[in-house]
């Protein structure tokens, strides 16, 4: 069965748990997720968007009327810094 997928925007201001947020809900962790980029690391703040997701079953209401088998939410881990406003506008165009 196919995958409904759902983008949601994480965006909020710098040190409020953004990623921290992601990676607790996140089940499948893309190459570009969690602050892997090294500056990220050193600086302990997130530079470029982060992609992860959680897949869960379809909700009844919507499988009865639907071909998709599961729901997968894709979290978009923006970062909070007004210095890297092209970045979040980026993600938030991909939500």
């Amino acid at each position: 069965s196919s995958v409904l997928n759902v983008n949601v925007g994480v965006l909020g201001h710098v040190d409020s748990g953004k990623t921290s947020l992601a990676r607790a809900l996140s089940t499948l962790l893309s190459t570009a997720s969690l602050d892997k980029h090294p500056q990220s690391q050193e600086r302990g703040i997130t530079l470029d968007l982060g992609f992860s997701a959680m897949r869960r079953p379809l909700p009844s209401h919507l499988a009865d009327s639907s071909s998709y088998g599961e729901l997968q939410f894709t979290l978009v881990d923006c970062p909070g810094h007004a210095s890297l406003i092209r970045t979040i506008m980026g993600g938030a165009q991909i939500v």
